[in-house]
């Protein structure tokens, strides 16, 4: 061992100590005033940028978040889970339409596959010494250090961000500024690209080694519905050991191919146990993915693929590798037992750069089909994808503020929803097809994802935002239809198994609605008539026939309508599955069914018919669970109107939707005194309650109706931004979100829900409940909605606004309506005038077009993409 071994390692270690206590202060919050002609111009909006870093723009002009917290040092952090751990760990997601990478503020990054049931490549887990990919450890010759921020040198100079589409990070430290920028290419691409600048800003010359880290840490997310900390501690490191062991079923190689720069790991089924086909429906993985680290543009000097060598007792804060100057062990390593995850990822480049140099260094990290090729994407870029990511995008610009919160937070947020839906995206290889998942606890800690009712949510925004996407949607949802009975899947997991978790939902009764009007939302917007088939009969026939109407002609309870835990509210259970009756699976009946007949009834036209039918008996036995000034919530099968002395949101938003309340004015102002107005950032369930996007998204919706000014202010209250200014020390809920958030009447104030089965605290982000309501919810307030035909666009909203989307543009200037629509099929646009006035004239494509005198509406008619324009007067 070479003298100066000793002097390196006693550097190494001091410049990795644990950095001084924060003095971190959020700056005052500022907005720009949005330019209504210029919705894709983004402004300077801080506003929402919470306790943690502030919202910026980058050198795209598109939105991100700068991280500055010192999570290490600062208690703040610190979050509320299931376990009782001092979790300091907070992360963002970006990904492709394979992949999806979680950044987290400590720097590595996590990535995950769904291809056969959601998977990390790189699981972080320092007990396990894994710590995940994309830093880097430099040394120039007498100090090593690390890139990560949660291993830095206490003296260097930091930055992370979390951009639409990407992850960067920069250190300064001893004259070298190392900047790293991970984003995953456009499309399929099993993998994503590290793009690692390394710039000498001394007047010297600087010889570097550069060591590029990802690990081989598979963690197959297999389903299982129990996984709280709560009541046991235990029960989440239980679960992780089980997951783990799957890695037992292989042996592991480990090789370079130094013609490609590829260093990929090969495994090798070696069980005893009978091994499932490959496209056997199966919940365990014996086929998974290979993964692989790529140097693209990057020197090889060395390679290090054994953990324990490489970390040793230094782990990741000095690997011992790194600090002693080891030489790599060429991959030549002999075949190891996949237990444990022994093997890593470090590729080491040897770089001199002169006084003021910089230079790139390219690296690939991914996956290929087990024993398929390596296929590395060479040519990807950073700017091919957000050109990609531009056309889905949500480009929404208004002078409204309510309050604080203002037109310059109302566009940001609005494109960074769009934008995490996107980041989210995986493919299904049994379904083969893509899908955009419910994701966070539900998927990535209890390894199922579902319900179909949010497959249906998404697809209403996808379809204007990214109606292919929306189709594939809809595909999937009809990929858990069973063929005996026509009905759905509760969840889906694994390589094409369905799941009604442990038989707690084997027959939920909203979700043939919520196709329904998922595929009618689809069909009526684009005109793509080819998902119109026999599933869609076969859902209404179960609808009808299997799910059926209670005693008081409304729509039957099962063991859960939209709501999975609302049969446990009642006293008999199995009365309330048995003979229970659903306020809001009636209401929104009444909704939906209407449109899905009129989109069926060339497919069927007698079927058509009995939707309407039963749509007029529903709307008969309505008004019964009506109390004066709201709707009970449901009947247990003991003719008792469950919730008839108190108001609770879910019974209330599809009944304003419906327009079926026998006084709209009544409810309108019992939510607003009761759940609206009391709450800080949307209408909570109940009096003193939790605040669900699903159903407050869908209540801007039903004030729009009616009530304009109180839909408007909705909308921003209902954001992340207006989260964010009333619980700013929360960090889920500033860029993501779960399903569900405490108001400030909960025990944890604007923190995540969660119950002794599902610790959504645990992974309180990724949800895109969280991301795809704001977006319907905009849509209807700026009135765009789907007919059988096409378009219906009644602006909702009180003053000008721009909104651009894929699929259609909408504009309003005073009392002009105009905008552009991009169907692929013949359509018709219907644009209605506000309340009080009429048409005055109207123009396609810039030809007038006739307009009945006093008319308050024109119907528009066009054979794919037109622009149109119209002039309401009073």
């Amino acid at each position: 061992m070479r003298g100066w071994l000793l002097l390196a390692l006693s550097v190494a270690c001091e410049s990795t100590e644990l950095p001084r206590a924060s003095t971190f202060e959020p700056e005052p919050e500022s907005c720009d005033a949005v330019d209504v002609d210029a919705p894709r111009t983004f402004v300077p909006c801080s506003t929402g940028s919470g306790l943690f870093g502030r919202w910026t723009i980058d050198e795209a002009g598109l939105p991100a978040y700068d991280y500055l917290l010192d999570e290490n040092a600062d208690a703040r952090a610190s979050w509320f889970n299931t376990e009782g751990k001092d979790r300091r760990d907070q992360w963002f997601s970006f990904g492709n339409a394979r992949v999806t990478a979680l950044a987290t503020n400590d720097g590595p990054i996590e990535l995950t596959t769904q291809d056969r049931g959601i998977t990390y490549l790189d699981k972080i887990d320092a007990s396990q010494s894994n710590f995940g990919g994309g830093f880097s450890y430099l040394d120039d010759g007498s100090v090593t250090w690390s890139s990560a921020y949660a291993w830095r040198p206490h003296d260097s100079t930091t930055t992370r961000r979390f951009g639409m589409g990407y992850a960067r990070s920069s250190i300064d430290y001893r004259g070298i500024t190392l900047t790293r920028t991970t984003f995953a290419p456009v499309g399929d691409v099993r993998a994503v690209i590290d793009e690692v600048v390394l710039a000498n800003t001394t007047s010297a010359s600087q010889r570097l080694r550069h060591y590029e880290v990802w690990d081989v840490a598979r963690r197959p997310i297999e389903t299982n519905w129990i996984v709280s900390g709560l009541p046991l501690s235990s029960v989440p490191a239980s679960v992780e050991a089980a997951r783990d062991a799957r890695n037992a079923m292989f042996d592991e190689d480990v090789s370079l191919d130094a013609s490609t720069g590829i260093l990929g790991l090969r495994r090798t089924y070696v069980s005893p146990d009978a091994r499932p086909g490959i496209d056997d429906v199966s919940a365990m993985d014996a086929y998974p993915g290979d993964p692989y680290l790529a140097a693209i543009a990057a020197p090889i000097d060395a390679v290090y693929t054994d953990q324990t060598a490489f970390f040793g007792a230094g782990g990741a804060a000095n690997p011992d590798a790194v600090a002693a100057r080891m030489h790599g062990d060429g991959a030549t390593l002999p075949r190891s037992h996949g237990l444990g995850q022994p093997r890593t990822f470090v590729m080491r480049s040897d770089v001199t750069l002169a006084a003021g140099e910089s230079r790139t260094l390219r690296f690939a990290y991914g996956y290929a089909p087990m024993s398929e090729a390596f296929d590395v994407p060479k040519a990807a870029s950073l700017d091919a994808e957000r050109d990609d990511l531009a056309q889905h995008l949500v480009y929404f610009a208004t002078p409204h503020a309510n309050g604080p919160v203002t037109g310059g937070a109302l566009q940001r947020e609005m494109a960074w929803h769009a934008s995490q839906i996107e980041a989210s995206v995986a493919y299904r290889d049994h379904w083969k097809t893509h899908v955009v998942p419910q994701g966070s606890a539900y998927l990535y800690l209890h390894g199922a994802d579902g319900s179909l009712r949010d497959l249906a949510l998404f697809t209403i925004p996808l379809a204007y935002t990214h109606p292919e996407l929306a189709r594939e949607e809809i595909q999937m949802m009809i990929g858990t239809q069973h063929s005996d009975d026509g009905r759905f899947s509760y969840a889906f997991q694994g390589n094409g198994v369905l799941d009604d978790a442990l038989g707690l939902h084997a027959r939920p009764s909203d979700l043939d609605l919520f196709f329904l009007w998922a595929l009618s939302e689809y069909v009526g917007a684009t005109g793509d008539t080819s998902v119109v088939d026999a599933h869609a009969i076969a859902s209404v026939r179960h609808l009808f026939d299997v799910v059926g109407a209670g005693p008081h002609g409304l729509v039957r309870l099962g063991d859960g309508d939209w709501n999975d835990g609302i049969v446990f509210s009642a006293s008999d259970r199995a009365l309330a599955i048995a003979s229970g009756e659903s306020v809001p699976n009636t209401q929104m009946a009444i909704a939906v069914l209407p449109r899905a007949a009129d989109v069926l009834e060339a497919l069927d036209p007698v079927t058509a018919d009995e939707m309407r039918a039963h749509v007029a008996d529903y709307r008969a036995a309505l008004p019964q669970t009506w109390t004066g000034s709201f709707f009970g919530r449901a009947y247990f099968g003991d003719g008792v109107l469950f919730q008839g002395d108190v108001i609770d949101l879910e019974s209330q938003v599809w009944g304003l939707i419906a327009g079926a309340v026998p006084d709209r004015d009544a409810l309108v102002l019992a939510i607003a005194r009761t759940l609206d107005d009391p709450s800080d950032a949307g209408a909570m369930l109940a009096a003193g309650g939790q605040v669900w996007p699903a159903i407050s998204g869908l209540l801007t919706w039903g004030y729009a109706l009616s009530d304009s000014p109180r839909a408007w202010n909705h909308l921003a209250k209902n954001t992340m931004a207006a989260h964010a200014l009333a619980f700013p020390n929360v960090w889920s809920g500033i860029w993501s979100g779960p399903d569900g958030l405490e108001s400030r009447y909960g025990d944890r104030p604007g923190q995540s829900w969660y119950s002794a089965v599902t610790p959504m605290t645990d992974f309180p982000v990724q949800n895109n409940n969280q991301h795809a309501m704001p977006l319907l919810a905009l849509l209807r307030t700026c009135g765009v909605e789907a007919s059988a035909s096409g378009l219906v666009i009644d602006p909702h909203a009180p003053e000008d606004f721009s909104l651009e989307t894929e699929l259609v543009d909408l504009s309003r200037r005073g009392t002009l309506i105009s905008g552009s629509y991009r169907p692929n099929a013949p359509r018709t646009i219907e644009v209605r005038a506000p309340a009080g006035r009429t048409i005055a004239s109207a123009t396609l494509d810039g030809v007038s077009v006739s307009v009945a005198p006093n008319s308050s509406s024109v119907i528009l008619a066009t054979n794919g993409s037109a622009s149109f324009a119209v002039e309401t007067t009073y």
